[in-house]
């Protein structure tokens, strides 16, 4: 993806062409939904089988499927009933009065109500008490069922007036049984349509765990030796020469292990698994199978040495992809490319690097480590997981080590190491014309990642320009940027749009340690009036330390143009250097929120920088009088890291950021280490001291 800053974002000031903001809306009001997907579940009585809150963002069990790691199992140990709630949040966009039904959709696998009746409620936040929305009666253990309940009364009691919440409860009336939930939803109907887009991010409860051990050699079904034939049977003592033999033969079940060796091949897969039944392709354990493009010519087409087109239920793990490389215009070299209308694929535990496009020009010159393009505009790329993977000594052109493009929904990065590599390390892209139609990467996690050493200067494609994020979500809806470390790019965070008349929206950025990175801590808004927005997004409980190191355009955190609704607090921007905090070069924005931060800049005092709408302050009394920002806000206190020369930005235990934040659900259930997000009062930063 190419993207140029041209110059001083500041010199862009002089240039700007104010042009009218507003269209003229249709004054007769029109029905329209909106799809609320639960931010988090919340046991308070009985248990819960821990898989996380995402597992109900899509319907993926029918008939007599079970497949534990794919729903929510709510449990009833002992004499102990189960009692527990789902959050929703209404979006900001969607006024609360204008609700006018609300019905909640549920994917239900679990007793009759004859032995055991599970009941649905909603909270009606006027009266402090739960109204009765349904049971489980026609359901049972033979297959899922999806419900349906509607809600009575008047719609805006269900919603709380200040953090915009509904809650619906679920509760067993005895102890008999369990329940699974594969799927539950909450559709609003209005009175007026909105063109922002209309579900909030998934908030998943816990980080992804650990994937399981790759299985013993006993696990194998087939198998594939440099030593082997084509011609062979695929067992342990006749295996296959090449993989693509076995991306050609294999059924579902399987799992395929490729002996220690390198093979020179560039495979395609071409069968798929089903559900409850993946196919496997994995490094037979103990060993590490290379895949290498070395002499191999990348075509035309954009294609990779591993590429799956409109497959499922794959899952690719412990391959090392090295050498795929070209300097010819227009061919792309991929590591591992998924395409299509591809779902339910994991990437898991492989190491790619050396994927190149040596070109020495601006255009035509773009190369990936791993890319998810969802091409069709009418079903969507789904249910993607790229976890634990190592990509590095990439060189990309305009494009991204990492990407998730297009029509692609309900995904996951996470866990992954992304390195020294000269441009983008993990991207969210929407709106670059990838599908036809809903091409915008959605629903998604970007949580436990380390991502350093990301750099386009001195890129053909760049020059001298200094513009690569760690993490970057351009025009991408619906997504949580968790948990990462990252350090030593241009760019910690970008939430923005390249694409003028679309916004990035609905990203919520939260208990990451960013640091040592040569522009901004984070960015958001167009980098140029060109762009498109940044809407509806929320920034809260960031650790941003020695961001700006180059010292010309940034800050910690830099603000440009256009941005609306978004939300920043909790934050802690400890500056050094030139002390600049902040850099809000733009003036064309609105209803941003900015409080409870801490700011600090080695040396203490209070003074330092502060730009807002393009008016300097150079002390924290003229910042917060000028802007209305951070009435709440603390300077010259100094967090107190743990060390500053590793650095090591979790808090010592006399911290004045303790216990001194503002409680906020968007911060999640746990800080940046897994413990509880809020014990007490929320301390500030991505470290929650216990």
């Amino acid at each position: 993806m190419t993207r140029y800053r041209m110059g001083l974002p500041l010199i862009v000031l002089y240039i700007i062409v104010l042009v009218a903001l507003f269209l003229t809306a249709s004054s007769s009001a029109q029905a329209a939904t909106t799809i609320l997907l639960p931010n988090a579940y919340t046991t308070t009585q009985g248990g819960d089988g821990g898989q996380p809150v995402t597992n109900l963002h899509v319907q993926d069990q029918s008939g007599s499927q079970n497949n534990w790691n794919k729903y929510v199992e709510f449990t009833t140990p002992g004499t102990t009933q189960y009692q527990g709630y789902r959050t929703y949040t209404v979006p900001g966009s969607l006024a609360i009065s204008a609700i006018t039904g609300i019905q909640v959709k549920a994917n239900y696998l679990g007793p009759g109500i004859s032995e055991q009746t599970w009941t649905w409620r909603i909270y009606n936040w006027n009266t402090s008490s739960w109204v009765n929305l349904g049971n489980n009666s026609g359901g049972s253990w033979n297959g899922w069922t999806l419900f349906t309940f509607n809600a009575g009364g008047t719609m805006s009691h269900y919603v709380n007036s200040s953090t915009r919440q509904i809650r619906i409860r679920l509760q067993s009336n005895n102890s008999s049984d369990n329940a699974d939930l594969d799927y539950e939803a909450v559709i609003l109907t209005s009175s007026s349509a909105t063109s922002t887009p209309t579900a909030v991010p998934p908030t998943p409860t816990t980080i992804p765990s650990t994937p399981p051990a790759t299985p013993p050699p006993g696990g194998c079904t087939h198998y594939v030796a440099t030593t082997g034939n084509d011609n062979n049977s695929g067992t342990l003592t006749s295996p296959w020469r090449t993989i693509q033999k076995s991306a050609n033969t294999v059924s579902a079940g399987s799992t395929v292990c490729v002996r220690g060796g390198v093979y020179n091949e560039k495979v395609t897969f071409t069968v798929s698994g089903t559900a409850g039944s993946y196919i496997t392709f994995q490094s037979y354990p103990g060993e590490t199978a290379v895949v290498d493009g070395t002499g191999i010519t990348v075509p035309a087409a954009e294609t990779g040495l591993f590429m799956i087109t409109s497959q499922q239920y794959l899952i690719l793990r412990n391959f090392e992809l090295r050498n795929y490389k070209t300097s010819a215009s227009n061919r792309v070299p991929v590591g591992i490319r998924i395409y299509g209308t591809a779902h339910h694929i994991e990437l898991r535990n492989n190491t790619i690097h050396n994927i190149e496009n040596n070109r020495n020009g601006a255009n035509g010159t773009d190369a990936h480590g791993i890319a998810v393009h969802g091409t069709s505009g009418s079903q969507a790329a789904n249910n993607i997981i790229i976890d634990g993977n190592e990509l590095y000594a990439l060189v990309l052109g305009s494009s991204e080590a990492l990407v998730i493009n297009g029509n692609v929904q309900y995904w996951q990065v996470t866990n992954n190491i992304v390195r020294d590599s000269n441009n983008i390390g993990i991207d969210a892209i929407g709106f670059e014309g990838t599908a036809p139609s809903n091409d915008q990467a959605r629903d998604g996690l970007i949580a436990g990642n380390h991502v350093y050493n990301i750099n386009t200067f001195g890129n053909p494609a760049y020059g001298n320009d200094r513009s690569a994020g760690c993490v970057y979500v351009d025009g991408g809806t619906r997504i949580i940027v968790e948990n990462n470390i990252l350090h030593h790019c241009n760019l910690g965070i970008e939430i923005a749009s390249e694409h003028a008349g679309r916004a990035t929206s609905y990203v919520t950025v939260r208990n990451n340690f960013v640091y040592s990175n040569t522009q901004a801590g984070l960015a958001m808004g167009g980098y140029d009036t060109n762009r498109g927005s940044t809407e509806n997004c929320v920034v809260v409980n960031n650790t941003f330390y020695n961001n700006h190191t180059q010292g010309d355009w940034g800050a910690e955190l830099y603000v440009q143009y256009d941005t609306r609704n978004n939300v920043i607090k909790n934050n802690i921007f400890y500056a050094t250097g030139n002390r600049r905090f902040i850099e809000s070069w733009s003036p064309v924005m609105s209803n941003n929120t900015v409080n409870y931060n801490l700011y600090y800049a080695s040396g203490g005092g209070t003074n330092g920088t502060w730009i807002w709408k393009n008016v300097t302050y150079s002390n924290f009394a003229a910042y917060q009088s000028g802007s209305g920002n951070d009435a709440q806000g603390l300077i010259g206190q100094d967090p107190l890291f743990v060390s500053i020369s590793a650095p090591n930005l979790h808090l010592q235990n006399s911290s004045p950021a303790i216990n001194s934040g503002q409680n906020l659900v968007e911060a999640g259930s746990v800080d940046i280490d897994g413990d509880a997000r809020i014990q007490n009062v929320i301390d500030r930063g991505a470290d929650e001291v216990r």
